[in-house]
C-alpha cells in the first residue's frame, strides 16, 4: 500500500499538489507490474490469484482447502478495503502537513498532524498483520503441496527445489 503515500517537496513535509486533480496530492504510485505479480501484500496484485488457484487445486486432495479458500478471500477483501482507507488517510495526512507548513509559526499546532500520522501508522501495522497472515497461509499451502508430492508415487520425478509458487511478502 506504499503507492498511497504522497510525495513531498524536497527537504520538507509539504505535500506536492496534484496537477491533474484539484484538492488531491501527487502519490508515489504503484510498484512495477513484475513486483505486483509476486507480492501477496500488494492491493493491486495478481499473486493472490496464483495462491487461490493453488488452493483450488488442493481442494481435490484435502478438506483443508475450503477453510484456506475462505481465509484467503477474507484476507484479500481486508487488504483491498484497507488500501482504500489508507488512501483516504494519506490524503488527510497530506492536508494536515500542508496546513502545518502554511500556518504562521506561533499558530502551528501539531495535534491534527500527529493524529493523522498515527492513523496512517496504525493502518500500516494492520497491513503488516494481514501480510503475516497471508504469508502463513501461503506456507501452509506449500507445506501441503510438499506433503502430497512426497507421498505420491512420482515424487522422485520432480526435484523439490523446482516447486515454487513465486509468491513473496515483501512490500516497500
Amino acid at each position: 500500500m506504499s503507492h498511497e503515500r504522497t510525495l513531498s517537496e524536497p527537504g520538507s513535509i509539504l505535500p506536492i499538489k496534484s496537477k491533474l486533480f484539484v484538492g488531491s496530492y501527487e502519490r508515489i504510485g504503484l510498484c512495477s507490474s513484475e513486483l505486483r505479480t509476486q507480492r501477496l501484500g500488494c492491493s493491486h496484485t495478481t499473486a493472490r490469484v496464483k495462491l487461490a488457484t493453488a488452493v483450488d487445486e488442493l481442494s481435490k486432495e484435502t478438506d483443508l482447502a475450503t477453510a484456506w479458500s475462505q481465509e484467503l478471500n477474507y484476507l484479500d477483501n481486508e487488504i483491498h478495503l484497507l488500501d482504500h482507507r489508507k488512501g483516504e488517510a494519506e490524503t488527510i495526512l497530506a492536508h494536515a502537513r500542508e496546513e502545518f507548513c502554511r500556518a504562521p509559526e506561533p499558530a502551528r499546532q501539531n495535534a491534527t498532524l500527529a493524529q493523522a500520522e498515527k492513523e496512517v501508522s496504525e493502518m500500516e501495522h494492520l497491513h503488516d498483520e494481514l501480510v503475516g497472515r497471508i504469508g502463513a497461509l501461503r506456507n501452509r499451502v506449500i507445506a501441503e503441496i510438499d506433503r502430497l508430492i512426497s507421498s505420491s508415487p512420482a515424487a522422485s520425478a520432480v526435484p523439490r527445489d523446482q516447486i515454487s509458487l513465486g509468491l513473496t511478502l515483501a512490500e516497500n
